[in-house]
């Protein structure tokens, strides 16, 4: 073990301090400040033989497009669904910040209930941030309205190489048709990469399936 102010690398006992009370939530964002979570250390190496090559190779590395965080904020994903999904959103930050990628909230519950953040380290954005990490999850679950503003934002000039990470627990209604048709155009015209982060089990529903290219599980913590 060792301490660092690494998300991806802390403790659940760490994680656990944002589902607490204010005074615990605070602790936790002071060691992070301090680089003092309690967290895997991460150590290994693997030998490989050494390749002397004829030429000079020169490639690009690949450009990365702003990041869009699609949230699911509804109550089933309160308890340590909502720590997981809350550590997300850090290490989205964490790693938009460090890769100098624009990042965008939206966090949705019920119809009509829609919450929209800019993900940067500004003064005020992380205000906003933090307030919104004090929030507790509730309400039903509509995921069309946060994918159909997440559609209008890859179509300006800014966004449109954009990808699109939806976090949701999977008890979500099928999208319409018409949302899936829209997704689909944009992945073909604009290349959108759509990836979705399942949290807990699997209720075998293939909503997801039908919605991102890739579909990731997290079922411990």
């Amino acid at each position: 073990l060792a301490r660092s102010d690494d998300i991806s690398r802390m403790l659940p006992a760490e994680a656990a301090l944002l589902g607490g009370t204010k005074t615990m939530r605070l602790l936790h964002f002071a060691r992070r400040a301090e680089k003092t979570l309690l967290s895997y250390e991460r150590s290994g190496w693997f030998e490989e033989p050494t390749r002397i090559l004829e030429r000079t190779e020169i490639r690009p590395s690949p450009e990365r497009g702003p990041i869009i965080l699609c949230l699911d904020t509804s109550g089933s994903m309160a308890g340590p669904r909502e720590v997981v999904a809350k550590a997300l959103t850090l290490e989205c930050v964490r790693q938009a910040h460090s890769q100098e990628r624009p990042c965008y909230l939206y966090a949705f519950s019920g119809p009509g209930d829609i919450q929209e953040l800019e993900l940067s380290v500004s003064s005020e954005n992380m205000k906003n941030l933090l307030q919104f990490l004090r929030n507790s999850f509730n309400g039903g679950t509509d995921v069309d309205a946060a994918l159909w503003l997440s559609l209008e934002r890859v179509k300006t000039v800014e966004w449109s190489d954009a990808d699109i990470l939806l976090v949701t627990d999977g008890e979500i209604r099928p999208p319409s048709d018409d949302l899936l048709r829209g997704l689909d155009d944009a992945k073909n015209d604009l290349g959108l990469q759509l990836h979705g982060m399942l949290v807990g089990e699997d209720y075998g529903n293939n909503v997801m399936e039908d919605i991102c290219g890739k579909v990731h599980k997290f079922t411990a913590w």
